[in-house]
């Protein structure tokens, strides 16, 4: 079994966008429903949908559904995030920084790092669960995405609903920081960047940083 997702795959594929958008942490904050129930307006039909998750993410002889989509950001810069069962895992140049499942940690990139990544195919919507969004960011944020979730089939009549429902969860109420030697961190919980609550990160944050100022 082929287990590497192409860009191909991603491309104009509603089923992947919808199924991969409802492991984010976003909500509804008038109608108090998460991101799963909130994508319900976008109309999929559940049988197709099953359908397409049985094909896609197929187990393999070893009981196995793992997939993975990577590649090269910068000639010494790679990016890989694996699809479990469970569990969705983000890693750059090996070095872990998020998991969207039973392990929850999230909020790691800044607004401005995500932007950056825009100029890779599809890595912007990939890397968004993995970012925090600042107060004063959260027009603009809401505006890109918007922009983003509108290529989307199915996802045009209410591209501008979803974003808001997607922002919700990326929001943090204090702004990230510099420490020193380590360089940017938050004080956000359930963050690889918050060493001061996560100090067995604090090597892999370093280093994190220095991969992110290269891009």
């Amino acid at each position: 079994m082929d287990r590497q997702i192409t860009q191909n795959n991603l491309k104009d594929n509603t089923f992947f966008w919808y199924s991969y958008i409802k492991w984010f942490n976003g909500y509804d904050d008038i109608n108090e429903i998460n991101i799963d129930e909130a994508l319900e307006v976008i109309g999929i039909a559940e049988e197709k949908l099953a359908e397409w998750k049985e094909q896609f993410f197929s187990i393999d002889k070893g009981g196995e559904s793992l997939k993975f989509i990577g590649g090269k950001l910068e000639e010494d810069i790679t990016f890989l995030i694996e699809f479990k069962d469970h569990e969705i895992i983000f890693f750059l140049n090996d070095i872990y920084f998020g998991n969207l499942g039973g392990h929850f940690e999230a909020w790691f990139l800044t607004w401005d790092e995500l932007l950056s990544l825009q100029q890779f195919e599809h890595l912007f919507l990939l890397m968004l669960p993995m970012t925090a969004i600042e107060q004063h960011q959260r027009d603009n944020a809401e505006q890109i995405i918007y922009n983003h979730l509108k290529t989307i089939p199915k996802f045009e009549q209410s591209a501008e609903y979803i974003s808001k429902c997607i922002v919700n969860g990326l929001l943090i109420d204090e702004l990230f920081f510099e420490i020193g030697e380590v360089g940017t961190v938050n004080n956000q919980n359930h963050s690889v960047r918050n060493i001061r609550k996560y100090p067995r990160y604090r090597e892999s944050v370093i280093e994190l940083n220095k991969v992110l100022k290269k891009l």
